[in-house]
């Protein structure tokens, strides 16, 4: 067993404790993104009691003290994301921190204390003589749980093969949790996670999370249009915005942006992290509001898209621009 503290940032000090000791520094990254739901790209740094704490980076899994360690995550760089279809598109790019790539593999996390040692008499005896565990109803809720809240953080709406993921590695972490007489093994475990899931967004929904709000089809409410059943892949993204970032401040951002284009050399590092802070913003008037594409135009001037560092690509404006005038 490993302690660890993890400092994601001054605000933010976790505690994490690992059953397994990891292989390799690629599957400590992993574990702690599922954990701690991190976004984007990251390097661990710890703390080297040889040289009076200072930090360095982590780079071989044996620089760790076995038993308890402290970590700094220091996130390196954002990520550009772009779409082909306008309902979808956000005229910007959201930063790695607001979508997360479905980590591969799907490291299992720990579940409660009792679970988990139920989970280890239960996989020993299936080690000896190959016995199932009888699940009750609660370590099965427990694991349900867990697993769903983990899915969240990267995304509400999991496809059939992340689910399938999920229930294969469940099974090979823990292969008490098999199902007998099934050839698979896990594939009633990816039936549950889907209903567990639906579930958990309407608790989302409830808590009156932005992607999950707008992706609810309207039923008579009023005279708005309703929005149109999703299909495959044409999830409405609408990320929340990041801490402290109002409507007035992002309102503010945007004048900023449209002083710094007028300028001849504009700052481009100052254009992209303004862009990237009022990703949420301008998705909420594309998605929620249904601006008009002329108003985006107007509020979004397209030359700031060509002033960042990360331009969209010519072919994006043209088309984008066709489309506006009819």
């Amino acid at each position: 067993m490993m302690l660890l503290q993890v400092i994601v940032s001054p605000q933010e000090i976790r505690r994490v404790t690992l059953q397994d000791v990891p292989s390799s520094v690629d599957e400590l990254c992993t574990v702690l993104r599922n954990t701690l739901g991190l976004r984007g790209n990251f390097i661990l740094q710890f703390e080297d009691p040889d040289f009076g704490n200072e930090l360095y980076n982590l780079t071989v899994i044996k620089d760790l003290s076995m038993e308890r360690a402290t970590l700094n995550v220091l996130f390196t760089s954002s990520e550009v994301a772009s779409d082909s279809t306008l309902d979808t598109a956000s005229l910007g790019s959201p930063t790695s921190c607001d979508s997360v790539e479905w980590p591969d593999p799907f490291v299992i996390p720990a579940f409660s204390h009792d679970v988990e040692f139920q989970l280890r008499a239960a996989n020993d005896a299936y080690a000896k003589d190959g016995t199932v565990m009888v699940i009750s109803k609660g370590v099965k809720s427990e694991i349900l749980d867990r697993l769903a809240d983990i899915i969240s953080k990267i995304t509400a709406y999991p496809s059939k093969d992340h689910h399938e993921n999920i229930a294969k590695a469940l099974v090979a972490k823990h292969p008490c949790l098999r199902e007998p007489g099934s050839g698979k093994g896990w594939y009633c475990w990816v039936f549950s996670l889907r209903f567990k899931m639906g579930n958990y967004r309407q608790r989302l929904m409830a808590a009156g999370c932005p992607e999950v709000l707008v992706n609810k089809r309207k039923r008579g409410e009023g005279c708005c249009k309703p929005v149109k059943k999703s299909k495959k892949g044409e999830i409405y993204y609408l990320p929340e915005p990041p801490d402290g970032q109002t409507a007035d401040k992002s309102e503010k951002d945007r004048e900023t942006m449209l002083l710094q284009v007028q300028k001849r050399d504009p700052d481009s590092q100052l254009l992209d992290e303004l862009m990237i802070a009022t990703f949420s913003h301008r998705r909420q008037e594309i998605i929620s509001d249904e601006s008009l594409i002329s108003e985006v135009m107007d509020r979004w001037n397209c030359t700031v898209l060509s002033k960042t560092s990360n331009p969209l690509p010519t072919q994006y404006c043209i088309q984008f621009l066709y489309f506006a005038k009819r």
